[in-house]
């Protein structure tokens, strides 16, 4: 049976807002055995937001288990707690508030260099699609992509002959990184996909000019035609 036909109405139209909702600093994704599941982008980050199952209670009104992480600005633990659906919006209101707070706030353990560069690369390789926050790359830039990242992480492999321990460390990062975007490719919006290359290519950017070269410069032109003007 299908799953969304086990489930009261009442919950799905709670939930409903969340289905095609997309940003820069989330991702929705499938909740598995829960009822809603969004996490961070950031892939080092435990931060995310949950909706574990629903209850009815002898008046006949519905809650929400919700489990977030990070709980307020004073802790970074999580937080479970029964909530009204009609709390929903602005309980996750208040996650999203906290999200973008930790994204805006400069600290020390930030990379002024790796920032810059992928906001230059932002800028270059701008989407206009007005649907690239919802839509995917289509199946040929798909196959492309996923091309293009084989070949640069060969491309890195190479690159790591006869460099300091200190650099290799940096190259590796970037083949795990090659790695990642295409475990994506398919999952997430144009816009995310993005966003993820315009990281990769600053960190490659920061690792050295023959790296940057070799995983961007040569292939600029190509990349620009195939994600930009769809040729």
């Amino acid at each position: 049976m299908n799953k969304k036909k086990k489930i009261p109405l009442k919950i799905l139209k709670s939930l409903e807002s969340f289905v095609k909702l997309a940003g820069d600093k989330f991702n929705v994704i499938d909740p598995n055995e829960h009822l809603l599941s969004i996490i961070d982008t950031d892939e080092e980050s435990e931060f995310y937001f949950r909706i574990e199952k629903y209850e009815k209670k002898h008046n006949g009104s519905f809650q929400l288990l919700m489990d977030r992480r990070p709980t307020n600005e004073d802790e970074v633990i999580n937080n479970s707690a029964w909530i009204g659906i009609n709390d929903l919006p602005s309980e996750f209101k208040k996650w999203l508030n906290l999200l973008d707070a930790y994204n805006s706030i400069e600290s020390f353990y930030d990379d002024p260099i790796i920032k810059s560069n992928a906001e230059r690369f932002q800028q270059q390789f701008e989407l206009l699609d007005e649907f690239a926050d919802r839509e995917s790359f289509d199946l040929d830039q798909q196959l492309f992509l996923e091309e293009y990242l084989d070949q640069s992480s060969k491309k890195l492999e190479k690159l790591k002959q006869g460099q300091t321990k200190e650099k290799i460390q940096e190259i590796e990062l970037l083949e795990n990184e090659t790695d990642e975007i295409k475990s994506a490719l398919t999952k997430e919006s144009k816009k995310k996909i993005l966003n993820r290359l315009t990281k990769f290519w600053a960190r490659a950017q920061k690792t050295g000019l023959d790296v940057i070269k070799e995983v961007l410069v040569n292939v600029a032109t190509e990349l620009t035609k195939k994600l930009m003007i769809g040729e």
